[in-house]
């Protein structure tokens, strides 16, 4: 108080005094007050501040600090003047990056929004966040990196929104978390790793929306979960929920969505004809069993229904749907056991625009009547008679049809599907059509996919066939077409597969479909095509068997040469005859040409005769040169060895018993490429062996049995026995052999040396000491790989950067993924000719006693898979062309042919084991991704929530944006079409150019 204040109240006396004192007093109580407001504010201020200065690059840039803090965009406060406090923070999608600290956003204690969304944040929420914010409203996370579990108890008793999904939260949901958030109206935790049994929200009254989709939770579904009366969307979809759908569910009232779908619920489907409210209805990709139940088709407003990939049967449900039959919109009953015949009128629903019924039993005609509304209609794979109704032209909207593998006869409509202008995908394949010509396809000017495989088409591809200008895929195979392939082919710049097999097409393969740079999956075998091969671009990397069945092709691409002798030139005065071409011993194509003049005659004959002399004779110089180059190479054992096995006792059978009565094993040589001067027989590879015992045994690969064995002077080696018998003639084997050999790279499993045993094949390589990537990375018990343990924490010292006996760091991870890379690049193009592997998995990568990876059984491949016992050990799982499930590229399935971006994608997989730590394959894995590494992973990234697939074991290492980035090389190389993944060559580039410090494991 002023000095002059105090005078001036002495000097007063009585009353005026008195009121004077209680002004001075209540100003002096208001200049406090004022103080201490805006001490608040600005104590605000610093933990907001200190927030942003740890998770925002540029702080302040992106706010307008010539404003005061309460009018920054995305912040608001409550308060007048001073007493100003920080309501709301706004700050999604702002790059934050970071963890967030204690005592920064958690002491803001007035805060009733906040919403950090869409960035980058790490690290466990701070316990004061949870506990200091009693008067939070909505509280959002998502897309984020946040990790750690949810507290058991909160101080949030005015939340009314949670939303934590797309995050890296695990754990279970406490009983409790949800019982102190009783006025919660939205909760949204889908996209995390939250495992355990379903929470009970039995406290939570008001509780309209809830998400729990994808995660792992287990276990059933209670009553005493969801007994809330004010549930309006309920998803549980893609978890691994179990048991029966409750009964229970019928109880919500309001319900409008419940979505089920992607999880292990068994047993029937309940009949909620209590759900009058119920909208969108979905449980694809269970266990469930019985028939559909007609009560669920009769609910009122029920427009989107999915019951695909399950074990329903019975028949679909007559009309009406709905409270008409015009309400359904979408029906999905694919892959079921459904049968009996579609209900007259459900293509007609006037509002359905997606109808599957593939896979299923159903059985009659397809209806004629549809709705002028429907875009996609698939009902391939089942037992449909009769014609397509020509009154699919009426459906304008209508983008894919399929009525593929029915037993749909009479003519195709082409004159009706011409003008369904909107259509994208048609595939009419395996039916019985009656024989007819192609359309003009100058209509289809949207169509991306077109199968006409095994459908009776004749005649000519029409030159109208280049107006496809979108065309991704061409199907004609198996059919009666006729004529030359047409030049306007080119013109489909799109096209990436393209199948002309199995017709009567003859002439040349136009050269200009060389222009059709998106190419990557080609098939024109078993025509009567004749010429050059065209050998450039993509072309250079198609195989024989796309040319199979040809025998009037030639060029470099099938190692054939092509004819080069032409015919005199007729003489003006002498008419000459010219007879088709005959294939002379030589293998060239010498004119037979016939003359009226017999002069002519002997001139044509005396060259016919020359040329066919020199060919017999380079044909004898080179048989008797390979002859005897081959036997100066390979000693081949006495015959008397040959017969050696005196039973029916096989390798097979009793590797150690065989082994006992191979007869003089000491004369059997063993041909060694390194270390020549050990003069080895089979003699000593029984002594390394002990006789090929079950001990000895280390393994069983698709290509025959492994057995470890040392050599007398301490050379340690393994020995693989092949499977297959492979040629009768030991020459031809040896020279396989010595093939393999001759392949040298410093990432490959080189062949040291080979033993003839009888019909057995014996390759001995050098033994790896660090065995192979796949055990070193899934040896542990399954429990280690099942989703709800990727988050935990197993290194034994965070301090150490890599532990031997269990785990591969990261820097041994990349030098794995680079040398692999390497070995691969050589394969497809350093050697000549090209190596196309065919089974590249973490299994066959082996690891030498410094961890350098050497990628195994190269060249096997070819030597393996025509015998019969190889063919009777394939499993249905595998295709005959080889290749390990979970590995195998998509295309494989459809066209059976390896190829060197089927390596790629092989690779890819290694790649993305590598960098997730999880196996290619597991029951964890939903059919939605797949149901496997590939698409777990793919669809992650697609959905922007790549970081939650590095491997949690890594991550505090610091090197997140390099794993990250070796996740994407595996993205691009695990491409679903083949032309969009990288080469060899390109994967070894971008390996190389993420950063890694590698280092060397002792």
């Amino acid at each position: 108080m002023h000095q002059g204040s105090l005078r001036t109240l002495e000097v007063m006396t009585g009353p005026s005094r008195r009121v004077v004192a209680l002004v001075l007093v209540a100003l002096l109580l208001l200049h406090g007050t004022v103080s201490s407001s805006a001490q608040t504010l600005r104590d605000d201020e610093q933990h907001l501040f200190a927030f942003l200065k740890n998770v925002l690059p540029g702080y302040p840039s992106p706010f307008n600090t010539s404003v005061p803090t309460c009018q920054w965009q995305g912040l608001s406060c409550i308060g007048l003047g001073a007493q100003q406090r920080i309501k709301s923070l706004a700050l999604g999608g702002l790059g934050l990056n970071g963890s967030i600290p204690y005592s920064t956003l958690g002491a803001l204690t007035s805060l009733t929004y906040l919403d950090l969304s869409y960035n980058l944040l790490t690290g466990e929420v701070p316990w004061d966040v949870w506990s200091s914010l009693p008067n939070l409203v909505h509280l959002g996370l998502s897309n984020n990196k946040l990790t750690g579990s949810l507290p058991k108890w909160v101080n949030m008793n005015q939340l009314l929104e949670l939303n934590l999904s797309e995050n890296l939260f695990s754990g279970p949901i406490p009983d409790s978390f949800g019982a102190n958030l009783r006025y919660l109206k939205q909760l949204d935790l889908h996209g995390n790793n939250f495992s355990g049994p379903m929470p009970a929200f039995t406290n939570n009254k008001f509780l309209s929306y809830l998400d729990l989709s994808s995660n792992r939770f287990t276990g059933g579904v209670s009553y005493a979960t969801f007994y809330i009366q004010e549930l309006l969307m309920v998803n549980l979809s893609r978890n691994l929920l179990t048991g029966t759908i409750p009964d229970e569910f019928g109880w919500l009232y309001k319900i409008r969505t419940l979505d089920l779908s992607e999880n292990n619920f068994e047993g029937p489907i309940p009949d909620f004809y209590n759900l009058r409210e119920l909208r969108q209805f979905h449980v694809s990709s269970n266990g469930l069993n019985g028939s559909l139940p007609v009560n669920i088709t009769r609910l009122p407003y029920l427009w989107d229904l999915g019951f695909a990939n399950n074990k329903l049967t019975g028949s679909l449900p007559p009309l009406p749907w709905g409270m008409s039959s015009g309400i359904i919109r979408f029906l999905d009953c694919s892959n079921n056991f459904l049968s009996g015949s579609i209900p007259w009128g459900l293509l007609a629903s006037e509002n359905l625009a997606v109808v599957r019924l593939a896979r299923n039993r159903f059985t009659g005609s397809i209806p004629t009547n549809v709705t002028t509304q429907m875009q996609e209609m698939d009902l391939g794979s089942n037992n449909f008679t009769g014609d397509i109704p020509a009154t699919f032209t009426s459906s304008h909207l209508l983008e894919k049809l399929d009525v593929s593998s029915n037993q749909l006869n009479g003519s195709i409509p082409w004159d009706s599907i011409t003008e369904l202008h909107s259509l994208r995908y048609l595939n009419l394949a395996y039916n019985r059509f009656a024989e007819g010509a192609l359309p003009n396809f100058a209509q289809f000017v949207n169509l991306s996919y077109l199968n006409l495989s095994s459908s009776y088409v004749s005649g000519s591809i029409p030159d109208s066939v280049g107006e496809l200008r979108s065309l991704l895929q061409l199907d004609l195979s198996h059919n009666q077409v006729t004529g030359n392939i047409p030049t306007n082919l080119s013109q489909t710049t799109n096209l990436m597969s393209l199948d002309l097999s199995h017709n009567n097409l003859t002439g040349e393969i136009p050269p200009e479909l060389v222009s059709l740079m998106s190419l990557s999956t080609l098939d024109l075998s078993f025509n009567n095509l004749s010429g050059v091969v065209p050998n450039a671009n993509q072309w250079t990397h198609f195989t024989n068997l796309s040319y199979e069945g040809n025998s009037l092709l030639c060029g470099a691409a099938l190692n054939k040469v092509c004819p080069t002798l032409s015919s005199p030139a007729p003489s003006p005065s002498a008419p000459v005859l010219v007879a088709a071409p005959s294939l002379s011993p030589s293998g060239f194509n010498v004119p037979s040409i016939l003359h009226r003049n017999s002069s002519s005659g002997l001139e044509a004959g005396a060259v016919v005769g020359i040329v066919i002399g020199i060919s017999l004779a380079i044909c004898a110089f080179l048989s008797t040169y390979l002859l005897f180059h081959k036997k100066s190479t390979y000693k081949k054992p006495r015959k008397e060895n040959s017969s050696y096995l005196t039973g029916p006792v096989t390798f097979e059978s009793d590797p150690c018993a065989w082994a006992s009565l191979v007869q003089q094993p000491a004369s059997i040589p063993v041909i060694m490429f390194e270390k020549p001067l050990l003069n080895l027989t089979f003699a000593d590879l029984l002594q390394a062996t002990s006789k090929f015992h079950k001990d000895s045994q280390i393994a069983d690969g698709r290509y025959g049995p492994t057995f470890k064995g040392a050599l007398p002077g301490g050379f340690q080696i393994v020995i693989k026995v092949l499977y297959d018998d492979g040629p009768s003639n030991e020459l031809e084997k040896a020279a396989q052999l010595e093939a393999i050999g001759k392949i040298r790279h410093e990432n490959l499993v080189s062949l040291v040396g080979y033993c003839l045993v009888g019909d057995e094949r014996l390759l001995v390589y050098e033994y790896m000491e660090n065995g192979d990537v796949h055990t070193r990375l899934h040896d542990s018990p399954d429990e280690a790989h099942h989703p709800e343990n990727w988050t935990k924490e197993t290194w034994a010292d965070a301090n150490e950067k890599f532990v031997v006996s269990e785990e591969l760091g990261w820097p041994v991870r990349h030098r794995i993924a680079v040398g692999v890379a390497r070995a691969l690049a050589f394969l497809h193009h350093g050697c000549v000719p090209n190596v196309v592997h065919r089974d590249v998995t973490s299994s066959n990568i082996l690891l030498d006693s410094q961890y350098e990876p050497h990628l195994a059984d190269c060249g096997l491949a070819e030597l393996v898979g025509s015998g019969k016992r190889y063919e009777m050990d394939l499993t249905v799982t595998e295709p005959v062309l080889g290749g390990t499930p979970g590995y195998v590229p998509p295309e494989y399935g459809q066209t059976w042919k390896a190829t060197a971006r089927g390596d790629v994608y092989s690779f890819g997989v290694v790649l993305l084991e590598l960098v997730t730590g999880k196996s290619p394959t597991g029951q964890y894995f939903h059919d939605s991704y797949g149901g496997n590494l590939v698409g777990w992973v793919r669809t992650l990234i697609r959905e922007k929530r790549g970081y939650k697939c590095l491997d949690p074991k890594l991550l505090s290492s610091g090197v997140e944006s390099e794993m990250l980035e070796c996740l994407r090389i595996g993205y691009l190389c695990t491409a679903e079409l083949p032309s969009k993944r990288p080469t060899m060559q390109q994967v070894v580039g971008l390996l190389k150019d993420v950063h890694v410090d590698i280092v060397t494991c002792m």
